[in-house]
Order: C-alpha cells, then sequence, then structure tokens
C-alpha cells in the first residue's frame, strides 16, 4: 500500500520538457531513480490502522463506526455529488484520458501506481483527489467508477488523506455515491477498508516518496474488483447487476489525474496533487507511474501501457499535467505529473 522504503538522488536542472536530447537524459535520470526497496510488499501495516493490530477476524470485514453526526455527513456528501456536476459549482481535472478508437474496441480495466500526498483542503464540501477511472457513455448516461485517494474533510470529518471510490449509472443524477455508504460497493479485505486513512503521506522534495497500486478491472463474471496488487489485498467489487453498459460492454474511456472540487460561493479553490507543478520534476510534483489499461489482444484480456498516439492530455484553469511518455524502463513506463496550488476563481489569481 503506502511504499516508497527507498530513495533516490537526482539533478533536478537536467530533468525538464524539452528537445530530445533531454527527453533522453531524463529517461535515464529517471531509471536512476528507481528506489531500492527493501520489501516490495513493506508498506502497509495493520497495527498502523487496527487496535488488535490485526484487522478483521476471519471472513468478517471493516464497518466504520458511525455517530448521529457522522451519519449526517455521510448524507449530506453522498447528496451533493449530482450538485457537483451542475449549477455554479467547479471540477478541475488535469491529467490524461484514452478514448475507445480502432483498434481498442473496449476497456476491461485500469491500474497505475499514485503517489501520495496531503493536499490542504479546507472547509465544507471542497475535496482533493487522484484517481483512476473507467467509464461507459456521456453526460446523463455516464456509468462510472473511480478510484484513489481523496482528502475529503466533509466526506471524512479529517483532512488526512483516504483511499475512496465513487461511482453511478446516470452522471450522478439519481444514483450513485462514495464507499459504501450506499448499496453497490461490496467490502472485502478484512484488513483495509475501502475508507483507509493513509498513515503516511510524501514530502516535497525528499527523495522518500510514498505510493499506493491500484487496479480495478472487470472480471470473467462481469462484476468490477478493485484491488491493491503489491499488497495482495483484494479491497471489494461491484457486482455485475450494478451497472448496465459497465458490465455488457466494459468501458469506452478511461482517465487518471488529479481531481479538485469546489462547491458554488466559493471563491478558493484547493490544491491538487501536492499543491505544485513542476515540469521535469519527479521530486517536486505529483505523479502516476506506470499506467496501464486492459483491453483484449488477440482475444486474450491483457494490461498494457497507453498508446501514446491515442493519449489525450487535460488541464483545467490553474491544474496542470506534463511530462506524459513511456520510460520503457519496467519502473516508471508510462508516467506524468500533474497538480497546482489551486487559488481564486479567476484565472489570474491561480498560483503554480
Amino acid at each position: 500500500m503506502a511504499m516508497g522504503r527507498g530513495g533516490w538522488a537526482v539533478d533536478l536542472a537536467a530533468m525538464r520538457e524539452g528537445n530530445d536530447d533531454s527527453k533522453k537524459l531524463e529517461r535515464q535520470k529517471l531509471k536512476a531513480m528507481e528506489p531500492k526497496r527493501e520489501n516490495e510488499s513493506d508498506g502497509f501495516k495493520a497495527e498502523e490502522y487496527w487496535l488488535n493490530k490485526e484487522g478483521c477476524p476471519v471472513e468478517t470485514v471493516p464497518i466504520r463506526k458511525m455517530t448521529k453526526k457522522q451519519l449526517q455527513r455521510d448524507l449530506d456528501a453522498s447528496m451533493s455529488l449530482g450538485n457537483q456536476y451542475f449549477g455554479y459549482n467547479w471540477i478541475d481535472f488535469a491529467g490524461i484520458r484514452i478514448q475507445a478508437t480502432p483498434p481498442i474496441e473496449r476497456f476491461y480495466g485500469v491500474s497505475a501506481f499514485l503517489s501520495i500526498y496531503n493536499p490542504q483542503v479546507e472547509g465544507n464540501g471542497p475535496y482533493s483527489a487522484a484517481t483512476i477511472f473507467i467509464s461507459n457513455g456521456k453526460g446523463q448516461n455516464v456509468e462510472e467508477i473511480q478510484v484513489g485517494w481523496i482528502v475529503h474533510p466533509s466526506l471524512n470529518g479529517d483532512t488526512r488523506t483516504h483511499l475512496y471510490t465513487k461511482w453511478t449509472v446516470d452522471g450522478y443524477q439519481k444514483t450513485g455515491c462514495y464507499n459504501t455508504k450506499c448499496p453497490g460497493f461490496i467490502q472485502l479485505s478484512r484488513v483495509i477498508p475501502i475508507d483507509y486513512a493513509f498513515p503516511r503521506t510524501s514530502e516535497i522534495e525528499s527523495y522518500y516518496k510514498e505510493e499506493v497500486l491500484l487496479r480495478l478491472y472487470q472480471t470473467e463474471y462481469f462484476d468490477y474488483h478493485l484491488t491493491m496488487p503489491v499488497m495482495n489485498e483484494e479491497i471489494g467489487m461491484w457486482p455485475y447487476e450494478v451497472f448496465d453498459k459497465l458490465s455488457a460492454n466494459a468501458g469506452d474511456l478511461v482517465q487518471y489525474g488529479g481531481k479538485v472540487y469546489t462547491p458554488g460561493g466559493q471563491y478558493i479553490t484547493p490544491p491538487m496533487g501536492n499543491g505544485k507543478f513542476r515540469g521535469g520534476h519527479w521530486l517536486l510534483t505529483s505523479y502516476m507511474r506506470k499506467v496501464l489499461y486492459e483491453i483484449e489482444v488477440d482475444g486474450i484480456k491483457q494490461q498494457v501501457s497507453p498508446d501514446e498516439s491515442k493519449v489525450e492530455p487535460r488541464e483545467s484553469r490553474c491544474f496542470y499535467e506534463g511530462n506524459h511518455y513511456n520510460a520503457n524502463d519496467g519502473y516508471w513506463d508510462y508516467n506524468f505529473l500533474f497538480g497546482g496550488a489551486g487559488g481564486g476563481d479567476q484565472s489570474e489569481f491561480c498560483q503554480y
């Protein structure tokens, strides 16, 4: 889960967007940045989360103990999902997207390593997330699953960085919610709850980065499963009955990146990622690496790196994406940077 036991030293000045020579040098530097881990799975420990230091008993799963105040907070957060996509609210996304166009007919899954940060989010309603998602359809007919990490005080009651998911079958008009706040997502892991609070997050300029590898994919039974492959942990699933198009036809769009929500009437947008964007500087900027999607190749489902010719970069107001390319080194592979400081709702006030 939370990884990053090794470190690296790198000449930051050499890592810039630019000509082919600088790109080649950047690839060499990226390869040198691979942390040397003592144990690839040395990250999540039950004692960091559970009082009994073990997790739930076998054949049971964690369910959060709720107060009346927490129940109301969860209800408010879930009811606001539809409002986020209509009216005078801001939803900012910076990252990459790939649409299913020939020879790709459909997507059966998404996967990536996400660097973990703790952006400062204040007030009632706003959030900042790093997310990967798969969807089918458009507008009010979209069916979608998002997974990643999020700082959402209104949802979680704190400013920590949590694992999360949210989904819809009608563009968030009447259906969908976060985590297990409504029927749909089924918790399977007895150790890692879907709203798990990461005990450690990355520090800017630190050589040690905390990461989480997430994989969301459709099984042969048309269910969707969320796993943490490094931990060999299955977090949970959505039964095929939850979705229509996503179950029958899989996804026609996949996206990876940062997402920030600012409710209408609020004029300060929260930061995305680690609150900075420095093109070419993986040490200073939030990133995703080893980005994969699952498609059918010669009749067999396979996880593959994005076709660079099909990748569409996306930026929004004062949030940016950059350095997307495939390092082909077995560690970074397809990777990109994203983030920004946020600020006022007019572009001249945005910081970066």
